[in-house]
Order: structure tokens, then C-alpha cells, then sequence
């Protein structure tokens, strides 16, 4: 397993439209990917919308990606990529 620190850079935080661009992009992998806060160990499947909007982590939260899987290598600069893009909107 591997982790990579990310943080949410866009003003509106891990909102809907961010939370989809996340769950579709890892669901295009076949790795598990959960996303974790550090801050209260809650962790979630990276692959749920539902679950990444529970997460309710707002612009500049610190969150780890955790990563396992046959193509884990492919998928953690891919999403780490969408977080440090502020998933395309102003950050």
C-alpha cells in the first residue's frame, strides 16, 4: 500500500463536482484507493461520491490518498494530479 499526501486547493473544497471528477477518475482504476483525514482517521472509498462529500473537507484540508492494487503506480500521480490542478476550477 502506498500513501501520497494531497490537499484540496479549490475554494469550494471536496464539493460535488469535485468529489465526481475524483470517484470517476478512480473508478477507472482497479486499485483500491481510499482517501483518508488524517485529522479525524476517518477514511473513505475513494471510488463513492457519497463518501468523499461525508469526508466535508473544505479548501486547504490535508488528506492522504492510500493506494493498492495492480495499477496503484498508475493511479496515484493521476489523482494527486486532479488535487494539485484545484480539479480545474479557481483555487
Amino acid at each position: 500500500m502506498t500513501a501520497h499526501p494531497v490537499t484540496v486547493r479549490n475554494l469550494l473544497g471536496l464539493h460535488a463536482r469535485a468529489a465526481n471528477l475524483l470517484a470517476r477518475e478512480a473508478s477507472t482504476f482497479e486499485s483500491d484507493i481510499q482517501l483518508e483525514d488524517p485529522t479525524t482517521g476517518r477514511r473513505v472509498d475513494a471510488k463513492s461520491i457519497m463518501q468523499l462529500l461525508m469526508l466535508a473537507a473544505g479548501q486547504g484540508s490535508a488528506l492522504v490518498l492510500h493506494l493498492e492494487g495492480p495499477d496503484a503506480d498508475t493511479a496515484a500521480p493521476v489523482l494527486t494530479d486532479l488535487f494539485d490542478s484545484g480539479f480545474g476550477e479557481p483555487c
